[in-house]
């Protein structure tokens, strides 16, 4: 009872043991979490193959060890890589680019914006003010601003969320960069608006042996 507890605070918490193995609860949750995602995209159609869930947890450790020193990651940054994954990250790469290019381009992204906090609110600006005709654009970042701490306050969701920025900027058009950081920036904020859904992601792997649970917004 007492294990069973520990392993429940560590879920609830964000963290993730020190061992190798991939908590069974992270991913049940990568598997409901992207293919939520995915439901309105060619993505769908691909099935798991497995191979991105470990993928995905060992690129989140890389990523960690050379942002924080440590491999001891949160769900966001596995749901996170688990995702891009998804597309492809052999070599441990980064839609293409080698992790530690691209953790460096998010690092100076957020120093070029003043810190984590700065960085977040820039964001959420850049957000509101793109010509989404779908409106999720200006519905995430009026959601989004309300608590600056949520991206900002701990120094490994500011990573993500700084590349969930770096990797939407990098789309080519305005809808594009707006779906995208949509879909990324939900693994730290744990609600976004896709379209005219909004999905909640905040309670998918809070309980023990139990499915993952994704809700719609209230």
């Amino acid at each position: 009872m007492k294990r069973a507890i520990s392993i429940l605070l560590l879920v609830l918490l964000g963290g993730a043991p020190a061992a190798a193995q991939i908590p069974a609860e992270w991913q049940s949750a990568a598997q409901a979490v992207v293919g939520e995602l995915e439901r309105d995209t060619p993505q769908a159609a691909k099935q798991w193959s497995g191979a991105e869930l470990t993928q995905g947890w060992n690129l989140a450790r890389a990523w960690r060890r050379h942002n924080n020193g440590n491999i001891e990651i949160i769900l966001a940054e596995y749901l996170m890589f688990v995702a891009l994954c998804r597309r492809g990250c052999a070599n441990s790469t980064v839609e293409g680019q080698g992790y530690v290019g691209v953790a460096e381009q998010a690092k100076a992204l957020r120093n070029q914006n003043g810190g984590a906090y700065a960085m977040a609110s820039n964001a959420h600006a850049w957000l509101a003010a793109l010509p989404d005709p779908t409106g999720a654009a200006q519905k995430n970042a009026a959601l989004w601003d309300k608590d600056p701490d949520m991206a900002s306050a701990d120094f490994a969701t500011s990573n993500i969320y700084a590349l969930a920025w770096l990797l939407a900027r990098n789309r080519p058009t305005p809808a594009e960069q707006a779906d995208t950081f949509a879909r990324f920036a939900i693994f730290v904020q744990g609600k976004a608006w896709l379209g005219a859904r909004c999905i909640d992601i905040t309670k998918v792997a809070t309980v023990l042996d139990a499915p993952p649970r994704i809700d719609t917004c209230k």
